[in-house]
This record gives C-alpha cells, sequence and structure tokens, in this order.
C-alpha cells in the first residue's frame, strides 16, 4: 500500500511569498557581480521542489542547489533547464548519472574527481565541478590543503572543467561567533592559493542564509538561500527584511464538547480542567507532522484568537481550550501555522516550543499532509 498524506490537515504554500523571498534576499547582493543559487534539497524544505524551481527559474538564480540525482531527474522531467548543483557530492549516485542529467558537481572526496573524469573521456564531454574546502564544518569537504594541491595539478582531470570554489559556515545564525570570521579567514587563504596556482574559479560561494543577511564578506559572487527563502528566519533576526513566511498548516474543529471542573484530558492524564471548560476537538496529530513534544505547550487561532492546545497531542488528534471564546462552530477552520487578524503563529514559535529548529517542522509537515499551492 502506497503512502498518501492526510488531508485532515492541509499544508498552504504562498509561491509568492518565496518570490518576494527570492527578491528581498538577491537585493543584498553586490549589484551586477552577485547571484543566488536558492536551495531547493528535501522538497524545498517541505514546499514542494518542482512547485518552488518553477517559481524562481526565470528569476536571476544561478542553478539550484540539490542533494542527490533523484531531486535532479524530478526537475528535469518536470521541464526545469537551469544548472543543477549537487551540494554534498556524488553520495552513492552514478557519475553516468550526472552526464546524463547534466549536473553540476560538489567535489567533497579526491576519489570523486577521477570517477567524472573517466565518464566525462568516455563520452567526449567535460563535467563542471566546484571543490568544496571543508573550513571547519567538519562535514563534507576536502580539507584546505588537499583543495590547494588539486589545483596545481589540476590538468590531471582533462575532462572536468573546474568551474567554482566553495564552503559551507555552521554558525552563521550566530553572526557575532567568533568562528565566523574563523572558517572566513581560511576560505580567503585557500582562494589567494588557488589563484596563485593559476587557477581562477568562476564562481565563489560560501553565504548560506544567514550569512547572506548579516554577513556581508560571506557573500562574494554566489549565495546559497535556503530557510530564508521560505521565510523561516525568526522575526526577532530578519530585522527590516520583511521575509514573508510561505507555509501555513491548516485543519477544523471537528467537535465541540463540555467539560466539569476536575475532568482530566487525553493520555495520561497531564490536563485536567481547572474550571468547567469547553474543549475542541481537531483531527490532527503527531501523524502528521505536530510534535507530541508540543502537548500543554502550542496555541492554535480560530477567529483570530489564541487557544491553547490542551492535553497529549495523539496520533491523529489533539484537543484545544476553547472555554471563553466566542461564535465557536464545529467545521470552523483552525490556524496552526500562519497568521490571522493581528496575530501570528510563525514556525519559529513552534520550533522553540518543540525544542528543535524550522527546518525539521517544515519538512515534516509539508511531507505528512495534504499540499495546496497558492499563486
Amino acid at each position: 500500500m502506497s503512502f498518501l498524506p492526510s488531508d485532515r490537515g492541509v499544508v498552504k504554500i504562498d509561491l509568492s511569498s518565496i518570490s518576494n523571498n527570492f527578491s528581498r534576499l538577491y537585493g543584498l547582493m553586490r549589484p551586477g557581480n552577485g547571484r543566488l543559487m536558492p536551495v531547493i534539497k528535501s522538497d524545498a524544505y517541505g514546499h514542494g521542489i518542482k512547485w518552488v524551481a518553477h517559481e524562481l527559474k526565470d528569476k536571476p538564480v544561478w542553478g539550484f542547489g540539490i542533494y542527490e540525482c533523484s531531486e535532479a531527474r524530478l526537475l528535469r522531467d518536470s521541464g526545469i533547464e537551469n544548472p543543477l548543483f549537487l551540494l554534498s557530492g556524488l553520495l552513492q549516485d552514478q557519475p553516468e548519472t550526472v552526464l546524463e542529467l547534466g549536473l553540476t558537481v560538489g567535489v567533497v572526496k579526491t576519489g570523486e574527481l577521477f570517477s567524472l573524469d573517466q565518464v566525462g573521456r568516455a563520452n567526449g564531454k567535460k563535467i563542471p565541478v566546484h571543490l568544496k574546502v571543508d573550513t571547519g564544518m567538519g562535514r563534507f569537504g576536502l580539507d584546505p590543503g588537499e583543495v590547494i594541491e588539486i589545483s596545481r595539478k589540476r590538468k590531471r582531470w582533462p575532462n572536468l572543467y573546474f568551474e567554482g570554489l566553495y564552503t559551507h559556515l555552521s554558525a552563521a545564525d550566530t553572526p557575532e561567533d567568533p568562528y565566523n570570521k574563523r572558517q572566513i579567514e581560511i576560505f580567503v587563504h585557500v582562494l589567494g592559493a588557488v589563484r596563485g596556482s593559476g587557477w581562477h574559479p568562476e564562481f565563489i560561494h560560501m553565504a548560506n542564509s544567514s550569512a547572506i543577511m548579516f554577513l556581508p564578506e560571506a557573500r562574494f559572487n554566489l549565495a546559497r538561500p535556503g530557510i530564508a527563502l521560505y521565510g523561516a528566519i525568526c522575526p526577532e533576526k530578519g530585522g527590516s527584511l520583511e521575509l514573508r513566511p510561505a507555509m501555513g498548516f491548516f485543519s477544523k474543529l471537528i467537535q465541540i464538547r463540555r467539560f466539569q471542573v476536575g475532568a482530566s484530558l487525553s493520555y495520561g492524564h497531564h490536563f485536567t480542567c481547572d474550571k468547567d471548560s469547553v474543549i475542541g476537538l481537531v483531527p490532527v496529530g503527531y501523524d502528521n507532522g505536530y510534535p507530541r513534544v508540543l502537548s500543554n505547550k502550542a496555541s492554535v487561532l480560530i477567529g483570530g484568537k489564541r487557544y491553547p492546545v490542551v492535553g497529549n497531542i495523539c496520533m491523529k488528534a489533539f484537543l484545544v481550550d476553547l472555554t471563553g471564546g466566542q461564535d465557536l462552530y464545529e467545521g470552523q477552520e483552525v490556524i496552526l501555522l500562519g497568521s490571522s487578524g493581528q496575530d501570528e503563529i510563525h514556525i519559529c514559535e513552534l520550533a522553540q516550543k518543540a525544542g528543535t529548529i524550522s527546518y525539521e517542522l517544515l519538512c515534516l509537515l509539508g511531507k505528512l499532509n495534504k499540499r495546496v499551492i497558492l499563486r
């Protein structure tokens, strides 16, 4: 039996917000000397990889950042012709697929140079590559010395086009962290060394979302916005950029009941009514990516007013304390993520209460629920 996302909760994706956010971020790049590579891996952080790519394909994008060849095939089959960049190397993908789909590879291991060059030679093609230098993330990437050595010996791989140099910041969301300065210094040193070897990479990129916004010295001539593209930067960190959240999450009240003072609700009796109460039932749970850890912490918006989630969130339902509410009815819209009136439930609010990050919740909500695309 194939998996079907639930339609008890509906995720709405506003593509106009993504376009707005792209324009805001692009405005921070150097005029005439800066482009963006939107990162759309993991189904565009739950927003829909094909929809986001088609929304942005005709804007001043260099191309799109992806994680694996299956994403590339989906995009090519949908008509996307822009460059597609494998951010983290080949993984388990075959170099022949890279050539077939016309991809650019972020090289993270020396062995990838040999396998890609061999495929290029066998097919009479040159494959574009960017060398990834690990400046302190400790994840994917070549050591600085390796990158410098490769740049000196790059003629050993005649069927590769050495197009770019890049790295990834590990603490850009805390701009004042001195580790950012250290990583930038290492990257600038490597850039100078490879230029000294005679290699002048056409594209140089380091900045992720937070670095685009707060670390101008990390922007160079290409940058890779991810979370900011989807408007999921926490408002207190967003400054005056006016990014707009692109994802909303909605359901409905399916039942309203009255309980007397002292009634215990949901699994484990972790909520007891301290007065006669009106309780609503919402048909969404952790099966929909709404984490159980939000039990007795989160709120929802109904008719422009906040109501607290009470009791333990269940697999397919949770309870809301509606006591004191006016004009409430079964079938009424419930906003779990989004705005109503003057109030907003931001993804960062949910993430903070859940003890996680916005990325995780966006991916889960987008994957586990029916999506509706707004333009």
